[in-house]
């Protein structure tokens, strides 16, 4: 019963993050269960590997570069919802996936991540609630640096708004919250496919901690 409501045949997904740690890895669960995949990210080489790899599998999907996200280019995130719609149809699923860490310094950091989830809930959750339906997904990073922190700790608050803007439109939003760690990539997206799923059907503004053995004071 329980791996029943994990399919998601039939259903589009858009994942924001690129094409390697938690945004691939959720990719290829979607691919397992039946979902059309779209892949956002800036480098086209290694969204190709990735797109590959997912129809090589039997899955439909499709990758589309957007180089701006990073730089908080609304323009650019109303094009990849366009792009999506035009390819697999109206999206049913988002996961924005970025994983910034503080090396950019403060200003990178908080557009590639924060900012960057508040444009693509503003671009595709309107559309959502207007379909009667749909399901959100965000990382929250923890890491070392403020900025880091402050991006999850943003992500989290933003999300929560949204789930309760939207909560009587049909559209869930949900968070995981991760401590980037490459042993714990698969445990996070996994936490990310059970929220979008039909298992977590009941489930808003929740947010999910996946630290493994990390601890966080």
């Amino acid at each position: 019963m329980f791996g029943t409501s994990l399919e998601l045949k039939g259903r589009t997904a858009v994942v924001l993050g690129g094409a390697d740690g938690v945004a691939a890895a959720v990719c290829r669960l979607l691919a397992e269960r039946g979902a059309r995949v779209a892949v956002v990210g800036p480098d086209e080489l290694s969204l190709s590997d990735l797109i590959d790899e997912l129809r090589w599998g039997g899955a439909e999907a499709v990758g589309i570069v957007a180089a701006g996200l990073g730089d908080a280019d609304a323009a650019a995130m109303d094009a990849v919802r366009a792009s999506v719609a035009g390819e697999l149809g109206p999206p049913e699923i988002l996961f924005v996936l970025p994983c910034p860490s503080g090396a950019g310094g403060w200003r990178r950091t908080v557009d590639s991540g924060l900012t960057a989830t508040f444009l693509a809930l503003q671009a595709f959750v309107p559309a959502m609630a207007e379909a009667g339906a749909g399901a959100v997904v965000t990382l929250a990073p923890a890491g070392p640096d403020p900025a880091t922190n402050a991006v999850g700790g943003g992500v989290t608050a933003l999300t929560r708004h949204y789930a309760r803007l939207f909560a009587s439109a049909g559209v869930r939003a949900n968070v995981v919250s991760w401590t980037p760690c490459e042993s714990t990539v698969d445990d996070a997206a996994f936490a990310a496919l059970y929220l979008a799923s039909n298992a977590a059907a009941t489930m808003t503004a929740t947010t999910l901690d996946v630290a493994g053995t990390l601890m966080r004071l």
